[in-house]
């Protein structure tokens, strides 16, 4: 298991494979009876991707292939990465929590279990850019309260990586008008990645 600072805030490099990670959390939440027979979807990529794409959960469309941002989100998603020359299989895809669930089920004792799971995952992967897609993990991983329409359009440090909030794909689904924030958003991750 990956060594915390005293205080749990800091990752040290990590040593742990995302499989042993999502291992340890799957034993850790069949355990407790509100997860025993939730089904959960785990991130899809490669270790060591340049760029991790994190997202809030997983979604109905995800469980019959059982990888993240399926249906329409996805699609939204391939979009949004394509527009700055981008692939899914270029980036490490995950969401903060990793069973389907709607919004309204991520209460903050779901946080506390899954959100640590995520530093670890995103220690492991050592992404150079995340792409932080709505409230949920931008607050888990910047840990912060500020809402994403405060928090997008510039880049964050994340233990090194260059962390950029943006809105949800399956929020743009819902209120198309940010579409143009988010290409501005996006727009820095490409200049970004181009000079690294």
């Amino acid at each position: 298991m990956a060594e915390l600072s005293l205080f749990g805030d800091e990752p040290q490099a990590s040593n742990e494979s995302v499989e042993e990670i999502n291992a340890e959390l799957l034993r850790r939440a069949k355990r407790l009876p509100q997860y025993k027979d939730r089904v959960f979807i785990f991130g899809e990529g490669r270790e060591g991707a340049r760029v991790a794409v994190v997202g809030e959960s997983p979604g109905p469309p995800d469980i019959d292939s059982g990888k993240p941002f399926m249906g329409p989100a996805g699609q939204m998603l391939d979009r949004i990465l394509a527009s700055v020359g981008l692939r899914r299989r270029d980036c490490y895809l995950t969401n903060t929590v990793k069973m389907i669930c709607t919004g309204d089920e991520i209460t903050p004792e779901v946080l506390a279990l899954f959100t640590p799971y995520l530093h670890r995952e995103l220690a492991a992967v050592r992404p150079r850019v995340i792409l932080s897609f709505g409230n949920t993990p931008t607050r888990a991983l910047l840990r912060t309260k500020q809402p994403i329409s405060k928090l997008r359009g510039e880049f964050h440090d994340y233990h090194g990586a260059q962390l950029m909030p943006t809105f949800n794909p399956a929020y743009l689904l819902r209120d198309p008008s940010k579409k143009r924030e988010t290409w501005e958003d996006m727009k820095k991750v490409r200049d970004y990645l181009a000079t690294t």
